[in-house]
């Protein structure tokens, strides 16, 4: 017989057996999916699949020729061959140069870098991740590099270190800096911030557009999540299935692909 995945817990009064409720789940669904093999989505992602220069990739990244149902929205891939997948994160677009999956670790860098130091048009407010798809943890040495730009703020010697003086054809006055800069300006005094993960060592800038173009073409690595909580993935894998999502719900919520159906899994919390 096959069984929803699922996990019933009030975490307020019982935080303490979470770990050993999803282990027992994981030995109660051990055998949930069919054996039948009729499931086309099953059959499409019971494979790894090759995204440019990186090979043998698995959910949650899907692309090229991996329909979304194999993976997670948040981790869609541009392929082309010879080169490094694309990942989009709400409006930056990174060049996957390397991935350990098993670790959950990537190392991005910014495509088309030069393009965000004063922009010519002036475009909706951009960074590095959002928390309703995947979310990027930064490596110890990362932190925000924020571009403020157009900004209405009338000029204050505290700010005249952090300001851009080379971008024309704003009316405002731009600027950079990391997450401390908040404290000195009001966001939504400018038309367009670009929030993107540097080295801490960015400090050092002095506001040239060199350095500027230096910093933002450099690598970096982050780790990523796409899951909460005990992983519904890793339950839906120990029941014999396949990680997917639900492309017909308007939220694209998770699937277990198994070899007769699709199943739904959830935690309740």
């Amino acid at each position: 017989m096959v069984a929803r995945l699922m996990l019933s817990l009030d975490q307020h009064q019982h935080p303490n057996i979470l770990t050993t409720v999803f282990f027992v789940l994981i030995i109660l669904v051990s055998s949930s999916c069919g054996a039948d093999s009729d499931n086309k989505d099953y059959t499409d992602c019971n494979k790894p699949f090759d995204c440019g220069l990186l090979q043998q990739l698995s959910y949650p990244f899907w692309g090229g020729d991996r329909p979304e149902v194999c993976g997670h929205k948040g981790f869609q891939l541009k392929c082309a061959d010879g080169q490094h997948p694309i990942l989009a994160s709400d409006s930056l677009e990174y060049s996957l140069s390397s991935l350990n999956q098993s670790s959950r670790l990537m190392t991005l860098r910014l495509e088309k870098s030069q393009q965000y130091i004063c922009p010519t048009q002036i475009q909706a407010n951009s960074s590095s991740g959002s928390r309703g798809s995947h979310i990027f943890g930064y490596d110890l040495s990362l932190q925000n590099l924020n571009l403020l730009y157009n900004c209405t703020t009338s000029s204050s010697e505290v700010l005249s270190k952090n300001r851009i003086s080379f971008c024309n054809g704003y009316n405002g006055s731009s600027f950079y800096g990391n997450d401390d800069i908040f404290g000195l300006l009001d966001v939504d005094q400018c038309s367009m911030r670009i929030m993107i993960p540097i080295a801490k060592s960015f400090d050092q800038l002095v506001g040239d557009r060199q350095d500027l173009e230096e910093v933002l073409g450099d690598g970096f690595n982050v780790s990523y999540e796409y899951d909460q909580g005990p992983s519904i993935c890793e339950g839906c894998m120990a029941s014999k299935g396949i990680c997917g999502t639900n492309i017909t719900h308007p939220d694209k919520e998770f699937m277990c692909l198994c070899p007769d159906q699709p199943y739904k899994a959830r935690i309740y919390s």
